[in-house]
């Protein structure tokens, strides 16, 4: 089953970091809390999944500035920004840049828990895809030349006639082709390929 990722804290109030560390653990939440940007920048182990609550006025480099170098570095991420004097360019910034979310202080308890459990949510979502898609591929691996030939066709919408027509063989091979690709790919029905063919297209597959 996928997790969630802990939660960074990065803010420069000691105060703010250890009462945001305290309503997290409360609700079960694993968190880490940095003073600065710069600090958990260097922390923070390579490839690895963003998710955090960030001061956007931070010393040095600023909330948004840490955006901007977890987008230049490829990072996912799922920031939901606070601020102590925001506005609504400041907002809109920070959500061009790949905050999911702005919340100003204070802020409601619940309200920012509900945002946080939000923003996890997208790594396990985003996890299990992941973990569809290598099944789809793994399979899709297993089917000969033509039966990839043959799924590509079903999957224009071609009934077994046509398929046979366009591939230059028969009915009755179509559609032994066409019971294989459904075995062999572990779909019970035509739409299941259609899902895999979905995720396979993010992956840069052949559908």
């Amino acid at each position: 089953m996928s997790s969630a990722p802990p939660v960074y804290i990065i803010d420069d109030d000691a105060k703010v970091r250890e009462a945001l560390t305290l309503l997290l653990a409360k609700s079960g939440i694993a968190s880490q809390p940095f003073e600065s940007a710069e600090d958990f920048l260097a922390a923070l182990p390579a490839g690895q999944p963003v998710c955090g609550l960030v001061d956007v006025c931070l010393p040095n480099m600023s909330g948004l500035e840490l955006l901007k170098a977890l987008r230049k570095r490829n990072l996912e991420s799922a920031l939901i920004m606070i601020s102590g004097h925001g506005n609504v360019p400041m907002a809109v910034e920070a959500m061009r840049h790949g905050a999911v979310h702005f919340i100003e202080k204070p802020f409601d308890p619940e309200t920012l828990l509900d945002l946080v459990a939000e923003a996890r949510a997208r790594f396990v979502e985003r996890e299990d895809e992941r973990d569809k898609t290598r099944v789809a591929r793994s399979l899709y691996e297993t089917l000969t030349t033509r039966e990839r030939e043959v799924m590509a066709l079903l999957l224009e919408g071609l009934p077994n006639k046509l398929v046979a027509a366009r591939l230059g063989i028969s009915t009755r091979t179509a559609e032994h082709h066409r019971a294989a690709i459904m075995r062999k790919m572990q779909a019970r029905a035509i739409s299941h390929l259609f899902q895999m063919a979905a995720l396979l297209a993010k992956d840069d597959g052949p559908a």
